[in-house]
């Protein structure tokens, strides 16, 4: 779960603190103090990331980590010197280790080196579950010419006549002006507002839930005690005593909490356990230790995440030199264990759902909905029944796609066209550069990558960047095509699934989402049915309060109707709901009209963000349609003749075969009639 952590501290010589010792710490690099004479190294187990960005005015060698520091401590030499101001981050967990920097680089970009500032950046992930960034900040900005700037400038006050005043005890009176604002006191509340913003903004385009705030618990409604800041005044024995009972408080709390949550984790593991033979206990506990990793539903799904981003990093420093046989050898005997493990929590999956819920359809029910379905069972420790079950099992069918896309590659599934201009972008730029020493695409493969030491280290960079796209694209595109024929092929038991196109396919499988949830078998008759006259599947209720929805004035808790709001978190099956009520005789134009707006705005805000990661983006636009509109165009004779094409050539085999039978016994009779009649000429000679 993501959450907000950012805390700001000085670094000065008043608190007896060195700037070339504090990078060092940082960064984990070995430098030498000029000031002590001496260098300073922090051994780590994991060595940070730790990179510095630099503002247009600054000189070539603030790049280098230690002479900045060193250069620092020369320019500002007072007992009370600010070296630099810091700040401390936590980072969001659902970002792979690449989104995380992305993150970070453009904040600390955009809020404070763009102001001139140098940030010296350094990311720990010491803990899997706490990866967090320490950045250092210079206070002294540059001139144009590259050499340190001052930071303040004294004002001599003055008076009418524009003479200097002076106090009573004779000095001349002056004020310090500040020549930059980063020290004003509304600078840190600004910057972690920012911060909050550009970690919701990431979020909110992946399709993530969580949500981080910079505000206190009071302002945002949190029933937890502050502390205080403690002091040197006469209060600070109080304060002291206030904050170690907070602190209590809070320990008990959060021990409460532990406690309920390892209960929950006991109640979950124990769902699948109960249905465990001994030796699938067995196989459980020594796949667990090649794993690494509990084997678990949830466990499972990150760790073939992690193979995978692992994997396309190995192979392609492989590629590039690198003697990576090691790590290759164990990820492919971690990806033979990860099947062994999939295997039998696929086979467990299905007998407990069985045992939980002996009425569901299994020829209807793929083994990933039966999965996500235990997942479910377990987090609400509830077994679902009746129409509860069949809208669970709906939405768990419409999400299932994105659930699988987002666990793996941690990208949300936007379209099919979508993926392909993804993987058209990457071919074309890395074809552009393999041009310019005559190789083409399918020579990657060919040799293995090895064709990459040919470039020069930008190059090479941009090449790798774009082989991990192409790597990702590929499998969401796996993911993607299973679920489709999975839906479809239920629905038309018959259809050539081959000679259909991704797109069509695409299209047919929103229909399907929005008018055949239950994935009944369609005959011909119900697609002309549909086709001619498109049910309402909606109230005018229902509809006034999903546009409502769409145009932000409603929560997604506020609505009853499961199936209405499974429609609505999808992206096609709204384009459908927006058709359906444009033509309820109760809605008005402005609820339409809102809900379009409110659509827009959603989506402009995710193809900004891909915009500025993804060079030349190019949004996917759906043309605005009404439910005859759309069946009429998609459901064309040649397509309705491919769904069920097989049950054509059945029914085809079915007569030739009826026919070759009928001949066959025409021919038997014809033969038995002619031996009983030479028989009867003997006897009757």
């Amino acid at each position: 779960m993501a959450i907000f952590h950012m805390s700001f501290q000085n670094i000065s010589a008043g608190k007896m603190r060195n700037a070339v010792a504090s990078a060092s710490y940082r960064s984990g690099e070995k430098l030498f103090s000029d000031k002590e004479g001496k260098s300073y190294f922090y051994k780590r187990e994991v060595m940070p990331e730790a990179f510095i960005l630099t503002p247009k005015n600054a000189p070539e060698w603030a790049k280098d980590r230690q002479q900045l520091w060193n250069e620092v401590e020369k320019k500002d030499r007072k007992a009370n010197s600010r070296y630099a101001k810091e700040f401390n981050v936590a980072l969001p967990i659902e970002l792979s280790e690449q989104e995380q920097k992305d993150l970070l680089t453009k904040y600390v970009q955009e809020n404070f080196v763009n102001s001139g500032m140098v940030a010296d950046v350094a990311i720990h992930r010491d803990h899997p579950d706490n990866p967090h960034a320490h950045v250092m900040l210079t206070n002294r900005p540059f001139n144009a010419d590259g050499t340190w700037a001052n930071k303040t400038k004294t004002e001599y006050i003055l008076d009418k006549n524009g003479n200097k005043t002076k106090t009573p005890a004779g000095n001349v009176r002056n004020r310090k002006i500040w020549l930059v604002d980063w020290d004003k006191k509304e600078k840190i509340p600004e910057w972690r507002k920012n911060w909050a913003n550009a970690v919701n903004q990431v979020l909110e385009a992946k399709n993530f839930p969580d949500r981080i705030s910079e505000k206190s618990y009071e302002e945002q409604g949190i029933d937890e005690v502050a502390t205080q800041h403690e002091g040197i005044n006469s209060q600070k024995e109080n304060r002291q005593e206030f904050n170690r009972n907070v602190k209590q408080q809070r320990q008990a709390k959060a021990e409460a909490k532990n406690a309920n949550e390892k209960i929950h984790n006991i109640r979950r593991i124990e769902t699948l356990q109960r249905h465990y033979s001994f030796d699938e206990k067995r196989m459980v506990a020594q796949l667990s230790k090649q794993l690494k990793t509990f084997v678990s539903l949830e466990n499972l799904d990150e760790k073939q995440r992690m193979l995978f981003n692992w994997k396309n990093s190995a192979t392609i420093k492989q590629a590039i030199g690198e003697d990576m046989t090691k790590q290759l050898a164990t990820i492919s005997q971690q990806e033979k264990s990860l099947a062994e493990a999939n295997q039998l929590l696929d086979k467990v999956a299905n007998r407990t759902v069985k045992k939980l819920y002996p009425d569901i359809d299994f020829e209807q029910t793929t083994i990933a909905e039966q999965r996500e379905l235990i997942k479910e069972t377990d987090s609400e420790q509830k077994v679902f029944a009746g129409d509860e079950l069949k809208d669970r099992l709906a939405m768990i069918r419409t999400n299932i796609i994105n659930q699988q896309v987002l666990t793996f590659t941690k990208r949300p599934f936007a379209s099919w066209l979508m993926l392909e201009k993804q993987e058209q972008r990457a071919e074309q730029t890395m074809s552009n550069i393999l041009a310019k020493k005559g190789y083409q695409l399918a020579d990657i493969k060919r040799t293995r990558g090895t064709l990459l030491t040919d470039f020069d280290n930008k190059e090479q960079d941009i090449l790798k960047k774009n082989i991990k796209e192409l790597s990702a694209v590929y499998e969401i595109k796996q993911v993607v095509d299973t679920q489709y024929n999975n839906v479809l092929s239920k629905t038309f038991p018959d259809m050539n699934l081959e000679k259909i196109k991704m797109s069509e396919k695409e299209r047919l499988y929103t229909a399907v989402v929005y008018y055949n949830p239950e994935l009944k078998s369609l005959e011909k008759r119900d697609l002309d049915q549909l086709k001619n006259n498109p049910p309402v599947q909606f109230t005018t209720q229902e509809h006034a309060q999903g546009l409502a929805y769409l145009s932000g004035q409603v929560k997604p808790d506020e609505i009853q109707n499961a199936n209405l709001l499974r429609i609505l978190k999808n992206r096609g099956t709204q384009q459908l709901f927006i058709g359906e009520a444009g033509q309820d005789k109760k809605i008005s134009a402005k609820q339409v009209e809102q809900a379009k707006k409110g659509i827009q705005q959603h989506n402009q805000r995710n193809d900004n963000f891909r915009k500025e990661n993804m060079p030349d983006y190019r949004a996917v636009n759906y043309n605005e349609n009404t439910p005859a509109r759309y069946l009429n165009k998609l459901l064309s004779d040649t397509l309705i003749s491919l769904l069920y094409e097989n049950n054509q050539d059945q029914e085809r085999n079915k007569q030739k075969k009826g026919q070759r039978e009928l001949e066959y016994e025409l021919e038997k009779k014809k033969r038995q009639h002619q031996k009983h009649g030479r028989s009867s000429g003997s006897i009757y000679r």
